[in-house]
C-alpha cells in the first residue's frame, strides 16, 4: 500500500474516531481486505458497540434506580421492577421471597407470571438452614440455574424447584436482597427457556443489587410502620370505647354524655343552635329486680336501651347516666312542641317493645323534657328536665311531662 493511501485511510479513521467522540453520527470507513490496517478498524468497531451497549446499560441503571426511588408502598416497589428489568434481563416469572422468624425462614410475598399456573403463592414457605439459597445468600452472588429440569433430577427434594417446573421454568436467576450485610430476602427470575441466564445479567443485577434492597428494605418499614399505626389507632380507638360506653347497655356512659352536653352547650353559646334534654326513668324497675331478679333487670335494661338507640334520630345521642335512668341530648329540637313529639315517639316505642326473657314483658317509661336557653346553665336544664320527669312519675307514670329551667 502507498503512502498515500495509507494516509487517506488513517484520516478516514480518525475523523470517525472524532465524530464518535462527539457523538455524531458516523460510519466506519469501509473495510479493504488487502489494507493492513483492517485488524484495527475492526477493533473500532467492536468498541463502537461494546460501548453503546454500555451507554444503554447505565441509562437503563440509572432509570430503574430512579423508578424505584419514587415507589414507597412495597407493592409499589416491586411493580416498578417487574416493568424495569424487562428492558435487560429475560424473564416470564418473577416472585419475592422475604426472609422471616430472624432469618430462619424464607416467605413468598409477591409473584407475577406468565408461565403457566401459579403454584408457589404468596405465603409459600421453606425453611433456610440447609437449604441452597442458604449458600447463595453466604456467597453475595446471584445464581444461575440453566436447566431447572436437569436440577430437579439431580435434587428431588428440592419442592421448590419442583413447583417451579411445574409452572413451565426450565432456567432462573436468584438474586439475593441484602442491605447492610443483612439479608433481607430474594429476587427470583425465571424463564421458560433453557439457557436464558448469563454472567452479563448477574453483573447487571450487581450493579444496582444495592439500591433495589434498600429501596425494599424502606418499603418494608414504611408498610410496618403503617401496620403499626393502624393497630394503635385500632387499640386507642378501643379504649375510646371502653372508656365512654356503658358496659351493660352499649349506650353512651354518663361522663361520655355529659361530654356531648357541654359541646351542645358550646354551640349554643356560639352558634345560637338549641338542644333539648329528654330524661327516662323505667317505671317500677325495683319491682322488676325484686320479682325476676338482676339477670332479668339487665335483660330489660339492655331493651329499654336497644328501644332508644333506635328510635333516636341520627345526629341526636342517648346516653345511660344511672341505674335505670336515660338522657337524650336533641340537637337543632325546633323549641319545645317539637322536642314534646321526640319524648312522646321514645315513650310509645318502649311502652310497645315485648321485651324477651325469661320471663318476656313489656314495660313503660316516664319521661322529663327541658330545652336549654343561653340564659341558663347545663345544670339548670338538666335540673329542669328531672323536675319534669319527677312530675312523671308523680302524676301517673308512662308519660312526658315538660319544666322550662328556673330563672
Amino acid at each position: 500500500m502507498d503512502d498515500e493511501l495509507l494516509q487517506r485511510h488513517v484520516e478516514n479513521y480518525a475523523a470517525w474516531v472524532r465524530a464518535f467522540r462527539t457523538s455524531t453520527a458516523a460510519e466506519l470507513p469501509p473495510v479493504d481486505t488487502g489494507d493492513p490496517l483492517t485488524a484495527l478498524g475492526q477493533e473500532l468497531a467492536l468498541l463502537s458497540d461494546t460501548i453503546a451497549r454500555r451507554e444503554s446499560e447505565l441509562k437503563w441503571l440509572f432509570d430503574v434506580v430512579n423508578t424505584l426511588g419514587q415507589g414507597i408502598l412495597l407493592e409499589e416497589v416491586l411493580g416498578h421492577i417487574y416493568t424495569g428489568f424487562k428492558a435487560v434481563v429475560p424473564f416470564d416469572r418473577i416472585g419475592c421471597g422475604l426472609l422471616r422468624d430472624n432469618g430462619h425462614r424464607l416467605v413468598a410475598h409477591w409473584a407475577r407470571s406468565e408461565l403457566g399456573t401459579v403454584r408457589i403463592g404468596v405465603g409459600y414457605g421453606q425453611k433456610m438452614a440447609g437449604s441452597s439459597l442458604e449458600a447463595v445468600l453466604s456467597g453475595g452472588e446471584p445464581r444461575i440455574i440453566n436447566d431447572l429440569v436437569a436440577y430437579l433430577a439431580a435434587k428431588p427434594e428440592s419442592h421448590s424447584t419442583r413447583m417451579i417446573v411445574e409452572e413451565g421454568g426450565r432456567s432462573s436467576l436468584t438474586c439475593p436482597l441484602v442491605v447492610d450485610r443483612v439479608p433481607l430476602g430474594f429476587l427470583f427470575f425465571t424463564s421458560r427457556h433453557v439457557n436464558t441466564y448469563t454472567a452479563v445479567h448477574q453483573s447487571l443485577y450487581q450493579q444496582i443489587a444495592a439500591q433495589v434492597s434498600a429501596v425494599l428494605r424502606r418499603s418494608l418499614v414504611y408498610e410496618e410502620l403503617l401496620s403499626s399505626n393502624r393497630l394503635l389507632v385500632e387499640q386507642t380507638h378501643a379504649l375510646q370505647v371502653v372508656a365512654t360506653t356503658d358496659l351493660l347497655t352499649g349506650l353512651l356512659n354518663r361522663r361520655a354524655t355529659d361530654a356531648v352536653l357541654v359541646r351542645a352547650w358550646e354551640r349554643l353559646r356560639s352558634e345560637a343552635v338549641p338542644f333539648g334534654i329528654v330524661t327516662c326513668d323505667i317505671d317500677h324497675f325495683k319491682s322488676i329486680n325484686d320479682t325476676h331478679g338482676h339477670q332479668a333487670g339487665d335483660v330489660v335494661l339492655r331493651g329499654v336501651a336497644r328501644c332508644l338507640k333506635a328510635t333516636t334520630r341520627a345526629g341526636d345521642v342517648v346516653g345511660r347516666v344511672g341505674g335505670e335512668e336515660f338522657l337524650s341530648v336533641v340537637t337543632s329540637c325546633g323549641g319545645r312542641e317539637q322536642l314534646m313529639k321526640t319524648a312522646e315517639r321514645l315513650r310509645r316505642a318502649v311502652a310497645d317493645e315485648l321485651i324477651a326473657g325469661p320471663p318476656a314483658m313489656s314495660v313503660t317509661a316516664s319521661f322529663g323534657v327541658a330545652v336549654a336557653h343561653k340564659t341558663e346553665s347545663i345544670a339548670d336544664t338538666v335540673a329542669a328536665a328531672d323536675a319534669a320527669l319527677y312530675e312523671a312519675k308523680r302524676t301517673g307514670r308512662n308519660r312526658v311531662c315538660f319544666r322550662r329551667p328556673a330563672a
